[in-house]
């Protein structure tokens, strides 16, 4: 019994010091990660975009056997380029024969999603993904003939832009040598224009195989800076992640935009609270729907007359800006893979650890270990506050005590520190749902 109670008074006392005093913990930006940042090439990425925008169409119902056009020479582009990389990557197919449904796949089809993973210490993945099928309307058409799967469709910056970025950040960290502590697998998705077919076909196969995807990174039109009325901004990037307010998608977001002011700051992420484009969707939204965080990264100023059509030429994607892009995505995705995982704030029955503490009156946050953490960062905010307005670093514990602050008014959350200052994103203490109650009546 004694053992308990010195634990939460030595958790008391913790927060009592650090609310009295400044913050303190690891050293916020790692050299290491830094350098990688440095390594992006706008020239590589241009290459690329042009080499995609080059084979014609990328269109799923286009040749599956041409050398040169077509979806097909593009796979087995994508395919060879990353193995060439580096031989960490394992370079793979992630193949689905599909019957003929729906007035978008109009004939059967193979859908071919390029795959490399960079294996880390541990299963647990983060993904990052573009998709590199293309579509366009007909010259002066106001609908698309989903049958014609050879009409130009150069889909420079939708989503050669995306799948560009994703191979770029395949080639930094695959070269780096550096090991991860979690798998990073980079993905470049198929029928997407289709449905998203790709990526759910992939994000069930996951499900069904229980593989712990952690975070999703998803990048689609990505390398455009003027919007279709003149407006210019290449020194943003939005975010959007689905909800609600506390979803493990909002804290991904939250966790970029984090790193990115950390590691590059002259390039703004903008949160957006919205899963998607306003009446849109993409690839992480496959993931999303089956309980895994995912995130869509999205030009600051979109410009729709350049999609969708044959007029979505390279020249339509800044090279500069699509490589500041690739720098937000490069920071956050090596610190979460070298960060522990997040800690869990529940226990087995899934209550949160969240109470009033002895007196009744304070807030008592209480975490588990988390695997490979030198430390914790506790975060805290008001009840109607989107974003953390309090942070503490708080050592190796895993109790904390915060004196005279309501768990009713605020919302608290924590994340592991590693070794290297490595932080996860924060796991918060966040009610239960509530079942409806059924009352009997008497019939009268």
């Amino acid at each position: 019994m004694l053992r308990p109670f010195l634990r939460a008074l030595g958790g008391a006392l913790v927060g009592l010091v650090l609310l009295s005093s400044p913050a303190v913990g690891q050293p916020d930006v790692d050299p290491a990660v830094q350098r990688l940042l440095d390594d992006v090439s706008s020239d590589r990425l241009e290459r690329t975009v042009a080499t995609l925008a080059g084979f014609g169409t990328r269109h799923t119902l286009s040749p599956h056997d041409t050398p040169d056009r077509g979806i097909g020479a593009a796979a087995d582009w994508i395919h060879a380029t990353l193995t060439a990389m580096s031989p960490r990557l394992l370079v793979t197919d992630d193949v689905y024969d599909i019957p003929a449904q729906g007035p978008r796949i109009t004939r059967d089809v193979r859908i071919r999603n390029v795959m490399a993973v960079l294996p880390g210490r541990t299963p647990r993945r983060v993904y990052v993904s573009g998709h590199y099928d293309t579509v366009a309307r007909v010259a002066d058409a106001s609908a698309f003939d989903w049958t014609r799967g050879d009409n130009p469709a150069p889909g420079a910056n939708d989503d050669g832009s995306g799948t560009a970025l994703t191979m770029e950040v395949a080639r930094v960290l695959a070269q780096s040598g550096v090991t991860f502590d979690a798998t990073l697998v980079f993905i470049a998705f198929a029928g997407e224009e289709q449905g998203l077919v790709g990526a759910h076909l992939h994000a069930q196969r996951m499900q069904d195989e229980q593989v712990p995807i952690v975070a999703v990174f998803n990048n689609d039109i990505v390398g455009n800076v003027e919007s279709g009325v003149g407006v210019v901004d290449g020194e943003s990037v939005r975010v959007f992640s689905d909800g609600p307010e506390d979803s493990d998608s909002r804290h991904l977001a939250r966790f970029i935009q984090r790193q990115a002011a950390r590691y590059y700051p002259s390039h703004r992420v903008r949160l957006i609270a919205r899963h998607d484009r306003f009446g849109r969707g993409g690839d992480h939204t496959a993931f999303n729907q089956r309980g895994v965080a995912g995130v869509r990264f999205t030009e600051a100023n979109e410009h729709y007359g350049r999609q969708h059509v044959a007029e979505d030429t390279p020249d339509g994607v800044d090279a500069a800006y699509l490589a500041r892009n690739t720098r937000v995505n490069l920071a956050a995705v090596a610190v979460l893979a070298l960060a522990p995982p997040a800690p869990a704030t529940t226990s087995d029955r899934g209550a949160p650890l969240l109470d009033r503490g002895p007196s009744g009156y304070d807030a008592r946050l209480r975490w588990e270990v988390s695997p490979g953490a030198t430390g914790y960062r506790v975060f805290w905010r008001d009840a109607w506050t989107p974003d953390w307005q309090h942070e503490r670093f708080v050592g190796d514990v895993t109790e904390l005590v915060l004196p005279g602050l309501s768990i009713d008014d605020h919302v608290f959350g924590v994340a592991a520190i590693g070794p290297g200052g490595h932080e996860s994103t924060v796991s918060a203490y966040v009610n239960p749902p509530r079942t409806p109650v059924t009352i009997q009546t008497r019939d009268r």
